[in-house]
């Protein structure tokens, strides 16, 4: 508790000479983003921001410095994104998807140097999916990675085949050290290109498609020792998303 007051006290006094303006933030309003295309939304703190819907999008106006939760609904199922004005006046969002059809691709910890620090292993995460679902062997490699970020917060868009982290909620960046700050996150990733290298060759493979990373706050050494934890996901979409069941 102590932290994060004092977290939230660097973040005001980083911003106190900057003058709060009103900010206006667009956001799509379709299935990649939210899971669903939303019909109606239901803002916990009007004191805070200001929203509506407008067909495929969806508009936000700070009204003051903090952060609420903002519920959005198709008429059946839900999705919900947290939002945080800075003391500027700037909007940052992060999006807790619907997960009713998504392929969900599952992101473990793992350990680096020599045990010393641990990672979200993005990269590791998305091998396995593809050796699992026969688009690449075991013994090949990942050389690059492009996508488009369907989240608006937590990963940005691949920059030069790279994975690209993003910025915590209230817009300071993630670094190696604080990953932990993802834990327990969703993130939609569409992909447009993947190379892998093949007997030292690179070779671009066919992967034109929605990914959604749940990230986990399990740590394995490898992916030879991660269990099925096939059905923990699934209890967890219909526990934690509002899967009706």
């Amino acid at each position: 508790m102590l932290k994060r007051l004092l977290e939230k006290r660097i973040v005001t006094l980083n911003c106190v000479e900057i003058p709060f303006q009103q900010h206006v933030y667009k956001m799509q309003n379709c299935v990649e983003v939210l899971g669903i295309e939303a019909k109606s939304l239901q803002i916990e703190n009007n004191k805070i921001i200001t929203g509506y819907i407008d067909d495929q999008s969806i508009f936000f106006k700070s009204l003051r410095f903090g952060q609420t939760i903002i519920h959005f609904s198709d008429g059946v199922n839900k999705a919900i994104v947290q939002l945080f004005v800075r003391p500027s006046g700037e909007i940052v969002v992060e999006v807790k998807p619907y997960l009713g059809e998504a392929e969900i691709v599952t992101v473990y910890y793992r350990t680096i140097l020599a045990d010393t620090f641990i990672a979200i292993d993005l990269k590791g995460a998305l091998k396995h999916y593809l050796v699992a679902h026969q688009f690449m062997n075991r013994e090949d490699s990942i050389a690059e990675v492009h996508y488009q970020s369907m989240h608006p917060n937590v990963l940005k868009d691949s920059i030069a085949g790279h994975f690209v982290l993003g910025c915590h909620t209230d817009g300071r960046e993630i670094q190696n050290a604080n990953e932990y700050a993802l834990a327990n996150r969703q993130a939609s990733l569409q992909f447009s290109k993947i190379i892998i290298l093949q007997r030292g060759k690179r070779k671009a493979i066919a992967c034109d498609r929605l990914l959604t990373f749940m990230i986990t706050n399990h740590v394995f050494v490898g992916y030879e020792d991660i269990p099925d934890y096939q059905n923990e996901v699934e209890n967890y979409v219909k526990r934690d998303c509002l899967i009706p069941v």
